[in-house]
Formats: C-alpha cells, sequence, structure tokens
C-alpha cells in the first residue's frame, strides 16, 4: 500500500494582493490531512474524489497505519468566515464579498422547511460582489482567475477542496442525494466549455479513476441543467467499515449484513463531514488556455417523488430520495494541498497531484 502523504494546516491571514485596486483578502484556509491510498473512507462520484471524514477518523482511532487524524474541523457558521461559500443554511457567512472579487455571494438553502429540496436556478440567485463577467442566474459563479489568485500563496499554487456539512441532522439513514456539475466557460465562445460533474457510486468499483467520466450534459448559461435520477451522488450516511480499504454504505442506516462496524457519517450541524476533490480540474492551465469563469450548479434533497415538497421533475422522469428534514448543507471552497511545479514548500504535498496520475486507477484494481 502506497502511502500519499498530506500536511494539516490553516493558514494564518498572510494578504493577497487580487489585482491594482483590489482589497487585501487573506489566502483560503488549507485542508490536506495524511492519510494512505486506497482507503475505505474515499470514494470516486464521478469526476468528484468523496471522502468521509468520519470514517477516516473512525480508521485514527482503530489505529491503522497512516491514519493520524483528526480529520474534520468545525463548520458552524462564523468557522466559514474565510472560505469561499458556494450554499449555506443562512447567516452572515453567505457574503463573500471580503474573501475574492469578483465573485457570486452564496446561495441560501434555508428555506423555512417548505421545501425539501434545493437547487441553483430556483430563483435565488445571489448577488455579485464586483463586476462578474459571465454570471447566470442559474448557477453560483466565480471569476477563474480570483479563484486562482486565492489558491496561491506560500509560494505554491493549491488544489481546490470543496466541503460539505449536513449542516442539521437528517432521519436514521442520514443520508441525503446530491448532483454538481462545474462549469469552466470561455466567455469568448472560442474554447469548449469543460464539465465535472458527480454521478452516483459504484459499489463494483469504488475507486475508478475520476478522469475516466465524461459529462454528457451541457450548459451555456441560459437555462437549468436538469440531472437524471441515475446522476445524483448519496452522502451516505452510514458506512459498514471492514478494513482500512474495505467498505460499503449501511442498506439501512442501522446494520451491516456482510459485515464491519456501522459508523454514522453525520456530525450534525458544526462538523464536515465530507471532503471532496476534483483531480482533473486544472483551475491554473485552465485560466492560462483563456477560460473565464467557474459555474456550479447544485441540485441536493428529493425530486419528483410525489411529495408536494418535492422538487421539479428529473430528465429521465425518476425519483430520488430520500428527504431531509430541512438542512440542505453547506458547501463551501478550501485550498487542498499544493501543486508540484509551483515552488512547492516541500515534497509532501504532490498527493493530490499523484491521485489524478493514477493513485485513484491503483484503488480500483482493489476489487
Amino acid at each position: 500500500m502506497k502511502k500519499i502523504p498530506y500536511i494539516i494546516r490553516v493558514t494564518s491571514l498572510l494578504a493577497l494582493t487580487l489585482g491594482a485596486g483590489a482589497a487585501m483578502a487573506a489566502p483560503l484556509p488549507t485542508y490536506s490531512p495524511t492519510y494512505p491510498s486506497p482507503n475505505s473512507a474515499c470514494a470516486t462520484v464521478g469526476n468528484f474524489v468523496s471522502c468521509s471524514t468520519t470514517v477516516l477518523d473512525y480508521l485514527a482511532s482503530k489505529n491503522y497505519a497512516g491514519f493520524t487524524g483528526p480529520y474534520s474541523f468545525a463548520a458552524s457558521q462564523g468557522s466559514l468566515l474565510d472560505t469561499i461559500v458556494v450554499t449555506a443554511n443562512n447567516g452572515n457567512i453567505l457574503n463573500n464579498g471580503d474573501q475574492v472579487n469578483p465573485s457570486e455571494n452564496g446561495f441560501s438553502t434555508n428555506n423555512g422547511g417548505n421545501k425539501k429540496y434545493f437547487f441553483t436556478g430556483d430563483s435565488n440567485d445571489p448577488t455579485n460582489n464586483g463586476g462578474l463577467a459571465g454570471d447566470t442566474p442559474y448557477s453560483w459563479d466565480i471569476g477563474l482567475a480570483a479563484l486562482n489568485q486565492k489558491l496561491t500563496f506560500d509560494g505554491a499554487y493549491h488544489q481546490m477542496g470543496i466541503a460539505f456539512d449536513f449542516n442539521n441532522p437528517q432521519n436514521s439513514t442520514a443520508s441525503l442525494p446530491i448532483w454538481a456539475l462545474v462549469t469552466v466557460r470561455d466567455l469568448n465562445g472560442n474554447l469548449a466549455n469543460k464539465y465535472f460533474e458527480t454521478q452516483a457510486l459504484d459499489l463494483a468499483n469504488l475507486f475508478k479513476d475520476p478522469a475516466l467520466y465524461v459529462s454528457d450534459k451541457t450548459f451555456d448559461g441560459t437555462g437549468v441543467t436538469t440531472p437524471g435520477a441515475d446522476d445524483f451522488a448519496l452522502t451516505v450516511g452510514a458506512v459498514c467499515v471492514k478494513s482500512a480499504t474495505v467498505s460499503y454504505p449501511s442498506p439501512d442506516g442501522t446494520s451491516c449484513p456482510d459485515g464491519g462496524d456501522l459508523v454514522n457519517t453525520n456530525r450534525a450541524s458544526n462538523e464536515v463531514e465530507f471532503i471532496n476533490y476534483l483531480p482533473t480540474l486544472d483551475a491554473q492551465g485552465l485560466q492560462a488556455q483563456g477560460y473565464d469563469v467557474m459555474s456550479v450548479q447544485v441540485w441536493m434533497g428529493c425530486f419528483n417523488t410525489g411529495d408536494r415538497g418535492a422538487g421539479p421533475a428529473l430528465l429521465n422522469n425518476g425519483s430520488v430520495g430520500p428527504c431531509d428534514t430541512g438542512g440542505y448543507g453547506d458547501i463551501f471552497l478550501l485550498a487542498g494541498a499544493a501543486v508540484p511545479g509551483t515552488n512547492l514548500p516541500e515534497p509532501a504535498t504532490l498527493a493530490l497531484t499523484l491521485l489524478a496520475l493514477g493513485g485513484m486507477a491503483a484503488r480500483g484494481r482493489r476489487r
């Protein structure tokens, strides 16, 4: 088993200049903990790699080699002020203006319990911070140059990390269907869009190479992109862990019919449950090619279930569930490990790039 070393660090409030006349802002907090690969806490969902912080902590508590912990961190509203918020359960952290311009504020997922779903494009587009070219009412948008500047600090460029917090306790399975499409766009229209999409977990091959999935979706900013039922990944609420490299989702959230220890991944409102990466998204390289904007669409909750609180029909007329109880989660951006070739401070931060270059393919051979 190859270890892929990471570093845990929360950056100090060192200032970056985001451009001529721009306000000074701190770099993003950095999340890059140490754990071996492959492991039973992480899996591939489309172009995304998703890791359960709770399962990582469980593996550390069992003294499996290479798991040091702790892997979660505070996700209370005030704790997210230094991050870039995509969606949040309301509160003052929705304002990204003190962190990065041009960008959009975060979407509010708090709807007072009136809906069992959330999706970008539901007449809920946030306010812009600065002159954000290419903003659409159907996505969360950020200038690619501004994002890359936020990911560049301490003499290195850092991979983008995506954190997810359930926010509120859910039902006994604590699971929530999520679909996301990240689109990188050239506003001049000279370059074809780049798409990065979630997909349902493949139980026969949990560790697929994320570079192998090719999205069939399109997005030009003029309408909502609608997923099919089989496009949704499930933020699994309970995992049966059999070893450091073998696990499977609990079928009912309460038992492990094939053996293993039941681990509830839900940490409730104030801690991060999942850390996600896009190993094939080279935002810095795409900017150099001429791309301008990153647009993110997210659907969470119940859709087309027949419940009066369920969301709009899906592309293939299927349905997804279970519904949650009203807290639709926080999604926010962090800095991951430093990328090699950008004046790396130390070689330990090669991890995420190694995943993209073949670590995930090696995982797939486990099964």
